[in-house]
């Protein structure tokens, strides 16, 4: 099976770049950061089609000749997925992922993919050990999790059924704004969750269950060594580290980790 991706690339840039229009934009390693995010995801074997949703369709380059669907949307976190994922038929799995990924690669994404469709989940999110991410990206600045397992990250993308989206509307931009405040997480997913959370006393089974219980279907979570799909660029320093990283590996990319993680 092949999914769809949508690439999130609008959001503010300037305090990385003061001239850039939106996020995407971001020059990283002489093209614009989403550049390299549409060249992962066509290089991956298992996505079909790729739309990239910007704020404004004016002056975007000729990366945009390589994507299948342009989507004008300039709202929230949750209303910009929403335009994305109507720009396809609801017959397969959407993957959602950000466009600040530079050093993404498609072998990352067929990784991730292949693990997240043998769930049959309805929603997947990927997870990254910490020794992974620095083993990898040794300055990286990601924010951790204590999971009975190990200290985790999240991953910027996630596999989605349509069908799922717009029914989440008010729970997936909850979500998404309260994800670096353990407080704030607390009120919209449950105090007892968000402790053991905190406390590293939660295990993997749980979180799957919590997320399928608030999203109404079935979530699961899985592992992936490829850190380069939550090296995200957010700072001035980040650009650096990416631009390193693009510089050092083969061909301009970051090489896929080999092996499989259970």
């Amino acid at each position: 099976m092949k999914v769809d991706v949508v690439i999130l690339a609008g959001g503010d840039g300037s305090m990385i770049e003061p001239s850039c229009r939106f996020k995407g934009l971001i020059t990283i390693a002489g093209r614009p950061m989403v550049d390299w995010v549409v060249d992962a995801a066509r290089s991956a074997s298992l996505v079909a089609e790729v739309a990239v949703v910007v704020p404004t369709a004016e002056n975007l380059g000729s990366w945009a000749d390589k994507v299948d669907k342009i989507v004008v949307s300039d709202g929230n976190f949750i209303e910009n997925v929403i335009a994305g994922v109507r720009a396809f038929p609801m017959d397969r799995p959407v993957l959602v992922t950000t466009g600040d990924l530079p050093v993404l690669t498609g072998a990352a994404v067929d990784e991730f993919l292949e693990k997240a469709l043998a769930t049959g989940a309805d929603f997947v999110y990927p997870l990254v050990r910490k020794e992974d991410v620095l083993a990898q990206f040794p300055d990286a600045d990601r924010t951790y999790v204590r999971l009975m397992e190990g200290s985790v990250t999240g991953g910027n993308m996630m596999l989605l059924n349509p069908a799922l989206v717009e029914k989440n509307y008010d729970i997936g931009q909850a979500l998404f704004e309260t994800r670096k405040s353990a407080f704030q997480m607390a009120r919209v997913i449950g105090f007892r969750f968000v402790l053991k959370l905190v406390l590293g006393r939660l295990e993997r089974h749980e979180l799957e269950k919590r997320l399928g219980e608030l999203l109404g279907g079935t979530g699961a979570a899985v592992y992936t060594r490829n850190a380069s799909i939550g090296a995200d660029v957010d700072k001035p320093v980040d650009v650096v580290a990416a631009e390193h990283a693009l510089a050092t590996a083969r061909g301009g990319r970051i090489a896929a980790v080999d092996g499989e993680v259970s």
